[in-house]
């Protein structure tokens, strides 16, 4: 399930209120104003206002998927007017370089620098998978896993510790064994052993429940997806269903006024789709098997 922070935009966008995908005229360029662009699936002979007050959006790619130039200044403007007998869409103010014949053209709702995609980031928070970590062949007794994990910085997404099987002695998978998960200084520490026992020697295997948010492009990235071409390994539909949540959250009135005529999802509904899809993509649930204080590798506190 690969997607880019693009894709999770667009699927967002006809959620929280209007969006259209078009693209320029190919066939009567806009080279001689550099405040319009002519978008032939708007014309129409019926006067209609589909555009107005929505944000034009530039991606830097064409019809054909071929990459566009575009100066990051250029990126988004506000719509002014809109003529649909020219299919004419006037913005707020000029472009340095005017969008070139078929290059694709998105208008929103949400101004997608500062609320679409802050709202899409948010909803990759939202959205976990499961990973593990192997800390290494030592004498383990404590381990900071922010300090090798930077993106670790909460207790609750420690699920599982399991001890491999190093060199040998535990058959011919990892077992699971007690541990108990503590927070300091801000960072995240897991002890594999209480006062009474011995450090444990070999591969100790962490298993997290992590948000999508941290993973990009096949690696960590504490920063998060900040690029159109970003990839995550995230359902598209249910990264989609918690930006709607996060964008009922921060931005309550223009979900409001995009649902009042019933043309959009209410704040009920988008709750309950995200609900439906975090059911679907729910993570395995693990027993914590977690030490007392002075354990003597009899006396256990099992939390199912």
């Amino acid at each position: 399930m690969t997607t880019t922070l693009a894709d999770i935009e667009r699927a967002t966008a006809r959620r929280v209120g209007p969006y259209y995908q078009a693209f320029a005229d190919r066939q009567v360029p806009t080279t001689a104003n550099f405040e319009y662009v002519l978008v032939p699936s708007l014309r129409s002979s019926v006067e209609q206002d589909l555009v107005t007050n929505l944000w034009l959006l530039r991606r830097g790619v064409d019809v054909d998927g071929n990459p566009v130039s575009v100066d990051p200044n250029d990126r988004q403007r506000l719509v002014a007017t809109y003529d649909p007998e020219r299919g004419q869409v006037m913005v707020d103010r000029p472009w340095a370089v005017v969008p070139v014949p078929g290059e694709v053209i998105e208008f929103h709702h949400l101004n997608p620098a500062i609320e679409l995609r802050e709202v899409v980031r948010a909803g990759l928070r939202r959205c976990l998978f499961e990973d593990r970590f192997n800390l290494g062949t030592d004498y383990i007794y404590e381990a900071d896993l922010t300090s090798a994990l930077p993106w670790l910085d909460n207790i609750n997404m420690v699920k599982r510790v399991q001890v491999a099987p190093y060199p040998s002695g535990f058959g011919n998978a990892p077992c699971s064994m007690p541990f108990v998960v503590f927070g300091e200084c801000g960072h995240v520490w897991v002890r594999v052993n209480g006062s009474g026992g011995m450090p444990y020697y070999g591969g100790l295997l962490v298993t997290v429940h992590r948000p999508h948010f941290s993973w990009v492009n096949g690696e960590d990235m504490i920063g998060g997806p900040t690029l159109d071409a970003d990839t995550l390994n995230v359902d598209l539909e249910y990264a989609a269903a918690a930006a709607h949540i996060e964008a009922w959250h921060n931005l309550p009135a223009k979900l409001q006024a995009a649902a009042a005529g019933n043309l959009q999802a209410t704040r009920e509904q988008a709750a309950l789709e995200f609900t439906r899809q975090s059911y679907v993509h729910r993570l395995p649930r693990h027993d914590v098997h977690q030490l007392q204080h002075g354990w003597d590798g009899r006396s256990l506190v099992v939390n199912a």
